[in-house]
């Protein structure tokens, strides 16, 4: 099986540059909290609805949303509000489609699927979630390594899915190459999809984190989707769902993934923390 005909690799190449833009333009620079009450939201929902949808903050801004801090983050990131209208474009199309290619199209408007990275250039990638969170309804965020590690020294420790906190950054936007790998992958199936709304992805760039230290404000959980990506061509998407703040769930799911019979091809793992080799890891195959 050659790699690059592979239909998820183009998916992951776009999330990738996606990944790369977020983290490359980012400048970190310290900011007095003193609009914090005006640009204060409950949540990554509330930022993207009375914030971004309603026009309340914009590029540039400075603004403050209490939440889960995450390590992982979606593989395909958005606003949250366009979630169904992705899935349902899924099945909104005429004529015919294979297993593969209906596969790819699938995994690219999921939602929820997560990814963990490691350090990247002194940076780190992050989610943003309600603090009861679910991985498909976040924002992401990006922010200084050493920064983070002094606030949450277990960042990267692999049992540490996030921590209640009140984040503060600046509003970026970069481009995301989700579109146009959707796009292309349409294309070769012969179906026609909307892709206007990929143009332009809204991320934080991270720049203070309050920790909650009240025990009624810090319990939390984090719901998605763990993957890997095998040379299978039946079944090039492994997938199972499951609570990242439940070890024994988490495992469970984890078995379940190394149980399938197509393990043993796997190309790429969502977490690098706890992939098994490094050939695995999203960032040494994309970035």
């Amino acid at each position: 099986m050659v790699f690059d005909a592979l239909l998820w690799k183009p998916l992951l190449e776009a999330s990738a540059q996606t990944i790369v833009g977020a983290v490359g333009g980012y400048a970190f620079s310290k900011v007095i909290e003193s609009a914090m009450h005006k640009h204060l939201f409950e949540g990554p929902l509330d930022f993207w609805m009375r914030g971004i949808q309603q026009g309340t903050v914009m590029e540039g801004d400075q603004v403050y949303i209490d939440g889960l801090l995450s390590p992982y983050a979606q593989l395909f990131p958005g606003n949250p509000f366009g979630n169904a209208k992705k899935w349902r474009n899924v099945y909104a199309f005429e004529g015919k489609i294979d297993h593969e290619k209906y596969q790819a199209m699938e995994f690219l408007n999921g939602s929820d699927t997560s990814l963990r990275l490691k350090s990247l250039n002194g940076e780190s990638l992050a989610g943003i979630f309600a603090r009861y969170g679910y991985i498909g309804e976040g924002l992401l965020a990006v922010v200084p390594t050493l920064d983070i590690l002094k606030v949450l020294p277990d960042f990267f420790h692999p049992d540490f899915y996030g921590k209640v906190a009140r984040i503060g950054g600046r509003i970026a936007r970069c481009p995301t190459q989700h579109g146009f790998a959707l796009q292309a992958l349409a294309a070769k199936a012969g179906v026609k999809v909307d892709i206007s709304h990929y143009r332009e992805l809204h991320y934080l760039q991270v720049n203070s984190i309050s920790v909650r230290t009240k025990s009624s404000e810090t319990t939390s959980s984090l719901l998605g989707s763990q993957w890997s990506l095998t040379d299978s061509q039946e079944q090039q998407y492994l997938l199972e769902y499951g609570h990242f703040s439940d070890r024994t769930e988490l495992k469970l799911c984890t078995d379940n993934l190394k149980a399938r019979p197509q393990w043993n091809k796997t190309r790429v793992y969502y977490d690098e923390m706890t992939a098994v080799s490094e050939d695995f890891m999203f960032s040494k195959n994309f970035i």
